[in-house]
């Protein structure tokens, strides 16, 4: 007996297809996406970030692409002090790590494996094979327009 050929997958992630933090994926995961943050802030700011308070939306330019993305106070504090520091992402920091770090610094605005490529300086297909699998690492999941 002929075995059927296995139904295409639906929405095969692709070089094209930008990613993005997913913050329920880590809420779903008993995991707190804002300590992780507050963690990255002491490391490279020497201070955590301030509380969520319900504040109203600051605009923030990224620096490489001059796109504005309105952020909370918090997250305004994170992208101007704490993700500036030279040593935020280097050659030695892991391949995810520094795409997470890549997606929050830029306030996670969904990017394609070429653009993490030029932001971390690893491989685009690199980025892409490993983002494509069927394992979520730290919440990065193909962004579904």
């Amino acid at each position: 007996m002929v075995k059927p050929p296995a139904p295409p997958q639906l929405n095969k992630p692709t070089m094209s297809t930008r990613f993005f933090v997913d913050e329920e994926w880590w809420k779903q995961s008993d995991k707190d996406f804002r300590l992780e943050l507050n963690r990255l802030c002491e490391e490279y700011a020497g201070e955590p970030m301030p509380e969520k308070a319900g504040d109203p939306s600051i605009d923030w330019v990224d620096p490489l692409t001059a796109r504005v993305v309105r952020v909370d106070p918090s997250m305004y504090h994170f992208l101007t002090a704490c993700c500036v520091h030279p040593d935020f992402i280097t050659e030695r920091t892991t391949l995810i790590e520094a795409v997470f770090r890549a997606l929050v610094a830029a306030a996670n605005v969904p990017m394609t494996p070429v653009e993490l490529s030029a932001r971390i300086g690893r491989p685009a297909d690199t980025i892409y094979k490993t983002l494509a699998g069927r394992k979520v690492f730290k919440g990065i999941r193909p962004y579904l327009d």
